[in-house]
């Protein structure tokens, strides 16, 4: 019961502050340290199932109840977003269990009145379940706009076109794959395939980037498994590994690598460059660097140099590559991040296209002639992607534009030769990338 009335916390905590889901665990894992690992799981999964399919339940709650969701008292609105989930999206829990647990979760902690309502929505809902056992699926194709804002979703349709824009909704609905990246420095793939198997793992190398894997089984075993305590694997998704390649780290490489934390792609890039090399990531994010530097420690590397630095007027050090992974709106991570929708606001497009611009304008400042600067972010917005570098090349007539055909596969490359990963098309997180080349 315990586990339930922390999902509940969360979702009250979430409806109230908008707060990112991830630091909503983290203080709540603080105030529990004595949770079992299987208990912190069903957690997580149990919120961000819920925030995924937010109004595709709401939806629900508003069949079942009759009434709409903004007339029902927030706290049993979040009771029955738990419950729903559970009667209807997940497949662990018997439908008697999700609905007593319910029932008692509104009796202890809002009012025994509110546990009745709880109950009489939850068996409405129940009835219209098992009279169509196809319900679910048609229900999540046929309402499948009500899992996103009103706003985004016309902005994408659009941009993207309807049936695009549909496709990647489906998508974002689906759960995300999980994949770990190898230190082949360190490991053969072979030897990791043989240990990954003994702790019931299975993985699928990638048809194109051959270092990650596709995690199809025994995904919660990954964290405890000894490759990754000793920083062997890491986790990360291909499109990221796809900027990595776009910067082409060489052994003895220096590197500057901006707004880096919390450091996946610099591990990367270190791990490319050996000891002879050198990482300068930099973040204006104390707790994001602290982060970074417990994963280096992990990895056992020692050739990342991190620095707090304001990337939109900090003065650097130069250098003849440089990864700018610029602050965005996350669109392209939504699949793994569902709450990243409901806390977006349409003007926070704008407002993170205008930061951008600013950050690349000021690092530009600091790359070699004949050098290469790579702007990336998670986001598929054209305001924060093609907008910015156009804005960018229209300033600077000493940058040019490189394409990216001869390095990434087809379907991951625009018709301007940017890098676009679009996760209906790529099956992996959103991502754009763009190269620039300092001329001589």
């Amino acid at each position: 019961m315990l586990v339930r009335k922390v999902i509940y916390s969360i979702l009250n905590l979430f409806d109230h502050h908008k707060e990112k889901i991830p630091n909503l665990f983290l203080q709540i894992f603080k105030k529990h340290p004595n949770f079992l690992r299987k208990d912190k799981q069903r957690i997580r999964v149990c919120v961000n199932e819920i925030i995924r399919y937010l109004g595709l339940i709401d939806h629900l709650i508003e069949v079942g109840s009759a009434r709409k969701i903004r007339h029902i008292n927030p706290k049993i609105r979040n009771v029955l977003r738990l419950g729903i989930y559970e009667l209807v999206f997940d497949d662990i829990t018997p439908d008697f269990a999700a609905i007593h647990s319910s029932v008692e979760l509104a009796k202890k902690n809002i009012n025994k009145k509110s546990s009745s309502m709880v109950n009489a929505v939850m068996r409405n809902i129940q009835r219209i379940s098992q009279k169509n056992k196809k319900w679910k699926m048609s229900l999540i194709k046929n309402k499948i706009d009500l899992a996103y804002p009103e706003w985004l979703l016309k902005k994408w349709e659009d941009e993207f076109g309807k049936g695009v824009t549909r496709n990647l909704c489906a998508e974002f609905l689906n759960k995300k794959d999980i994949f770990i990246r190898l230190d082949i420095d360190r490991y053969s793939v072979d030897k990791m395939l043989s240990v990954l198997s003994h702790s019931n793992i299975k993985v699928i190398q990638h048809n194109h980037f051959k270092l990650f894997f596709k995690v199809v089984l025994g995904q919660k075993n990954i964290l405890g498994n000894n490759l990754f305590q000793e920083g062997i694997i890491s986790i990360q998704d291909p499109a990221a590994g796809a900027v990595v390649e776009l910067v082409n780290p060489q052994k003895n490489d220096f590197i500057l690598d901006v707004c880096a934390a919390p450091g996946t792609k610099s591990l990367f890039m270190a791990q490319r460059v050996g000891q002879g090399g050198r990482i300068f990531a930099c973040d204006n994010s104390q707790k994001r660097i602290e982060k970074a530097l417990k994963d280096n420690s992990r990895h056992r590397l020692n050739n990342i140099e991190w620095h707090l630095l304001d990337a939109s007027k900090d003065k650097y050090p130069l250098h003849e590559k440089i990864l700018l992974d610029a602050p965005c709106s996350g669109t392209g991570v939504i699949g793994r991040r569902p709450d990243i929708k409901w806390r977006l606001r349409k003007s926070d497009i704008q407002r993170m296209a205008n930061l951008q611009k600013s950050i690349l304008k000021n690092i530009s400042n600091y790359l070699k002639p004949g050098g290469k600067l790579i702007y990336s972010t998670c986001s598929l917005e054209k305001e924060e992607n093609q907008d910015v570098i156009d804005h960018f090349l229209k300033c600077r007539s000493d940058f040019e534009l490189i394409r990216t055909h001869s390095i990434l596969p087809d379907n991951w490359v625009s018709s301007r030769g940017f890098m676009f990963s679009f996760p209906a098309i790529t099956n992996t997180d959103g991502l754009f990338a763009a190269v620039l080349r300092k001329k001589i």
